[in-house]
């Protein structure tokens, strides 16, 4: 309801304000930088094979069906190059990969590809604050939206076209209308539980059954804990219609989200591999990962793997983690008729992040991004005692306190001595070699007396993390609860700010091939000068050669396209170059035509 003259509710507004601050975060200069390898460019390509082909119920790549992962990112993004005039067929000669757009703050064909993501990053945000506003107040609320936006995992996952944040954040969004209908005496619960199911019906089409698995397990778990079955009811598992009673609410989530699962279950088509895709898809990408381990470059590990990545993904707001391990101890300890929605909320995130991290600390198969499902019940956990904090004395937090400190203090040093872990919380290979050069050559700093000066992520994030430890020692010596909150928070906020808008653009070239075939596409003479890459399975090549790249696989094979009249050219890594040499003889000139990428080179093979 309007509070006064037309003018919005204060519950509108944290709205606009939670929603405002997560797309300042992901959506400026989000197609400023290429698709990184190996994952943004796969997916991608799947899409525009989509549109080339016209066929947007069977995934297709290069020559074979593509089954390793659901459909939903595809369509997303097959329908934001349509959208937006990307273009997906051929690269006429002097064509550009990608034009820029009118605000000259991205390239048409990246943003159409990542903007549907980061919309969606948006959204979960948005419910963020709704439910925890509804359920404990509105700067819980927008605390929660802070917290959730700026984590660094978040805040760089979802500026990437990859399964991942479709997957956690219509999760969240679907977890979120449950809370609400489940806690909220106030809720029309009918509405937010079918709203919940549609989330989770596409969550699942994101990412397959963890989609409404980690959801289902969560509330199983509170509804054991709290006892309140009677409320299950809330979740509207069945509906009376006439004399009977239906399961409207799971019928609702399988008309979405299981034809396309049956159809493809049925087709008999394979894979480059030779696997259908019941096979391929649920055992294979189901079974196999959590039993045996499937394209992991780090099997196994302990049950403290995930615990590292989480310090790092959730960056400053491990200051607020003890306290957050409080609220979740307080919420079940008191009894049942004096625990508030806000006691619920608690108890349900801190389920949801120990579901999440024992699952994903059981699975064989292990990726440092496979516990970002944790992050947004955490940042909850995390707002919750800020909420917390900003009301009562420091002093009764003191614990907490020292050991957020003492956490900080651990992952800021870390983090500002290896910035490459935040990288490596969302890609492929972490072996891949680190610009260390490239970026100290961006970044020579300037020295003022004993202090050093620079831009670059080193500089910048021992700057942040000191900076918040002593700003939150001078509110603790003047006994601000409020400085103590308002200081982590403006750390999370700045690091979330320069990570977003600057790093993440300076790292982007090294793990993109953009700029390696906007070369060959200047420098080409006509379509005629075919390119190759050697030794090589990255996926960028495919996209950005719009599938006109030929791969090649030993010498034999290299020298007989470099053979004959006409010049050719060849990707390669510059590990490889030497052997690349050595394979075409001294005789025959190379000369290295992009070297822009610490990874890659260009090599002209002249006629």
């Amino acid at each position: 309801m309007p509070s006064a003259a037309g003018a919005p509710s204060p519950m509108v507004r944290g709205l606009l304000a939670a929603t405002g601050l997560a797309a300042l975060l992901f959506l400026p200069w989000l197609g400023s930088a290429g698709l990184w390898d190996p994952w943004e460019p796969h997916y991608a390509e799947v899409a525009r094979q989509m549109l080339v082909r016209d066929d947007f119920v069977h995934p297709y790549w290069e020559s074979a069906w593509f089954f390793s992962k659901p459909v939903l990112l595809m369509w997303l993004t097959a329908a934001g190059m349509a959208l937006f005039g990307a273009q997906t067929s051929h690269l006429p000669p002097g064509a550009d990969l990608a034009p820029p757009t009118p605000s000259g703050l991205s390239t048409l064909t990246e943003w159409a590809v990542r903007l549907p993501v980061a919309l969606l990053a948006v959204l979960a945000v948005a419910l963020v604050y709704v439910a925890v506003a509804r359920l404990a107040s509105r700067r819980a609320g927008l605390l929660a939206a802070l917290a959730t936006a700026t984590a660094p995992f978040y805040a760089l996952l979802a500026r990437q076209a990859t399964t991942d944040m479709p997957f956690v954040a219509l999760a969240t969004c679907g977890t979120m209308c449950f809370a609400v209908a489940v806690m909220d005496p106030r809720a029309h619960r009918t509405a937010w539980a079918y709203a919940g199911y549609l989330f989770l019906a596409f969550a699942t089409l994101a990412k397959g059954l963890l989609g409404f698995g980690l959801a289902g397990a969560a509330f199983l778990a509170w509804f054991a804990a709290t006892g309140e079955w009677s409320r299950l009811g809330r979740l509207r598992l069945a509906e009376r219609v006439g004399r009977l009673w239906l399961p409207i609410g799971p019928l609702l989530f399988l008309a979405v989200a299981a034809p396309w699962y049956v159809v493809l279950s049925l087709f008999r088509g394979v894979d480059d591999e030779g696997k259908t895709f019941a096979y391929r898809f649920w055992i294979h990408d189901h079974l196999k990962r959590l039993e045996s381990g499937v394209h992991t470059t780090t099997p196994g590990g302990t049950f403290d793997y995930f615990i590292e990545q989480l310090g790092y993904g959730l960056g400053a707001w491990v200051a607020a983690l003890p306290g957050a391990l409080g609220e979740l101890l307080r919420a079940p300890a008191r009894a049942r008729e004096a625990r508030t929605p806000r006691d619920e909320l608690a108890l349900l995130c801190g389920l949801w992040a120990v579901v999440a991290y024992v699952l994903m600390s059981l699975s064989a198969t292990k990726f440092h991004h496979y516990i970002f499902p944790a992050v947004p019940p955490l940042a909850v956990l995390c707002a919750l005692f800020l909420d917390r904090l900003w009301e009562e004395a420091p002093e009764r937090h003191l614990p907490a306190l020292l050991l957020g400190a003492a956490a900080l203090a651990v992952v800021g040093h870390s983090l500002a001595e290896q910035p490459k872990h935040l990288v490596d919380l969302f890609v492929y290979n972490y072996d891949r070699p680190y610009p260390e050069a490239e970026l100290a050559a961006l970044h020579p700093g300037r020295a003022v007396g004993p202090l050093f000066f620079s831009f670059g992520a080193r500089a910048v994030l021992r700057t942040l993390f000191v900076a918040c430890g002593l700003s939150g020692l001078l509110a603790w010596l003047w006994r601000s609860r409020r400085g103590l909150a308002l200081s982590l928070c403006g750390t999370a906020l700045l690091g979330a700010l320069y990570l977003s808008w600057y790093h993440w653009r300076e790292l982007s070239p090294h793990w993109s091939q953009r700029d390696v075939f906007r070369t060959w596409l200047r420098e080409r003479a006509s379509p005629d000068e075919p390119v190759a890459a050697w030794e090589m399975n990255w996926r960028g090549e495919t996209f950005y050669s719009r599938a006109l790249v030929r791969e090649l696989v030993g010498a034999e094979k290299l020298r007989a396209f470099a053979a004959g009249r006409g010049r050719k050219w060849v990707v390669v890594e510059r590990a490889r170059l030497p052997a690349l040499r050595a394979a075409l003889g001294e005789k025959r000139p190379v000369r290295i035509a992009d070297r822009s990428d610490n990874k890659f080179y260009l090599v002209e093979l002249p006629d």
